[in-house]
């Protein structure tokens, strides 16, 4: 487990090694809001452990205003960017433990968001704006991470859990903040019940025909033909690269005449902030 807080992920791996009698849980420190803490995980898990057979990406933010260490809005970059660059330095580890699956967290609200390549602070910025924003990038990222590793036989899904009771209503501020807290403790699912197409993903035979989709209640949900748009998932594939500092996967022949760095249409986000040191 990749847990933001070391000793609570540790209190729940511990809890798990109890209840199924299996000692190899572990949990490792993982930030992602911050790339400096996703590399540092992945090379841990690197030197740790041979193979990688299913990875799934469910950590979200939803709240006021903020940003990454990187300096990104932060449902964008903890939502969708570092879940991003988590599974692009893992991408060896799953060729090795191929058949292998990734299993993207949506929601059904990403419907309600629309991408702006050049807005990517979201001004002005909207609290359900900005998460539908960030599923909306989850879904186009299953569809290209799905095109991009099918040939690895790595098999790509996306879930939409539905309205599950978990914490990620904490940070909402205000009266609707303790309303919708409260309403989704009554008419939410819980949380094992929300985990079902998740498991499903992760376990279940016979799912090679069903990698690049999203599923609900263990069944394909139908998503909107612009989350699927081949040139937009490419578009905000290059985009991520960029962001994470990593190379282009543009072919050159593809490029603008004389071109070497990142492609012309993501170079106006600007340059990625440098990291602060952490102190040893």
């Amino acid at each position: 487990m990749g847990c933001r807080d070391r000793k609570k992920g540790e209190a729940v791996a511990i809890q798990i090694r109890t209840k199924t009698h299996n000692p190899d849980v572990y949990c490792y420190e993982l930030d992602l809001a911050s790339l400096t803490s996703i590399k540092e995980f992945v090379d841990d898990f690197n030197n740790r452990e041979p193979t990688l057979h299913v990875l799934i990406n469910n950590a979200a933010y939803m709240g006021p205003q903020s940003t990454t260490m990187d300096g990104y809005e932060r449902c964008f970059g903890v939502n969708y960017l570092g879940h991003f660059y988590l599974t692009y330095l893992l991408k060896d580890k799953l060729r090795r433990g191929a058949p292998s699956r990734v299993i993207n967290l949506i929601s059904d609200t990403y419907s309600k968001a629309r991408l702006n390549f050049d807005d990517l602070p979201l001004t002005p910025y909207d609290i359900k704006q900005a998460y539908a924003r960030s599923k909306l990038c989850m879904v186009m990222f299953t569809s290209e991470l799905h095109r991009r590793l099918a040939g690895d036989i790595i098999h790509v899904y996306g879930v939409h859990p539905g309205w599950v009771c978990t914490d990620i209503l904490r940070n909402w501020p205000g009266v609707a903040g303790n309303i919708l807290r409260t309403v989704s403790r009554v008419l939410f699912k819980s949380p094992e019940d929300g985990s079902q197409t998740v498991l499903f993903c992760a376990v279940g035979e016979k799912m090679r025909e069903m990698s690049g989709k999203v599923l609900e209640n263990c069944n394909i949900f139908k998503v909107k033909n612009y989350a699927k748009d081949r040139e937009q998932c490419e578009r905000l594939w290059n985009l991520s690269l960029n962001l994470c500092g990593l190379e282009s996967d543009i072919p050159a022949d593809k490029r603008d005449p004389g071109e070497k760095g990142p492609p012309a249409a993501v170079q106006d986000v600007g340059p990625r902030e440098a990291e602060p040191k952490k102190e040893k």
